[in-house]
């Protein structure tokens, strides 16, 4: 069984220039190049973009969202967030993108856009200051995100074909 057209949207956010806060285009990146998705999957590399994406969320039933989250738990660590809940935690534990993040969402219920389920993966960073790579520990903690991201999307109803080597 597959998806239908428009109907799932994965956004890594985050800056590539600031270490861990880049995760999410990080995990995006490893996705688009270890897997093929089917047409009716949207991967979108959302950096620090905020309401210049809302048009996308109006097209898209189910959004998967990954970022760098600044959580009370240890570098490294993974939370799944869900719908609602989302726009709370970002509130309290802010990026500069997560303003726009929180912008969005606020708009989506407004407008009665229908994304009917919203996912956010985060992981806690460890370092955010100017260096392209991630820091070791997020980078370990790639493989469960990975892992994360594909059992949710495969919940969704979405093929990952693996790329040939």
């Amino acid at each position: 069984m597959g998806t239908d057209p428009s109907d799932v949207l994965l956004i890594g956010w985050g800056n590539l220039l600031l270490g861990d806060e880049g995760v999410g285009v990080h995990v995006l990146r490893r996705l688009e190049a270890d897997y093929r998705f089917e047409p009716a999957v949207a991967l979108v590399d959302g950096g620090t973009s905020g309401m210049d994406l809302l048009p996308l969320f109006a097209d898209y039933r189910r959004i998967l969202m990954i970022d760098a989250i600044a959580l009370d738990q240890p570098p490294g660590s993974i939370a799944l967030i869900r719908d609602d809940e989302i726009r709370a935690v970002l509130s309290e534990k802010l990026s500069v993108h997560h303003l726009g993040v929180t912008d969005v969402l606020a708009m989506t219920k407004l407008l009665d856009y229908p994304p009917s389920e919203i996912v956010l993966i985060g992981i806690v960073p460890e370092r955010m200051e100017l260096d392209l790579e991630l820091s070791s520990t997020v980078r370990d903690a790639l493989p469960d995100v990975i892992g994360r991201a594909g059992a949710i999307l495969r919940d969704w109803g979405v093929r990952l074909l693996a790329r040939e080597v």
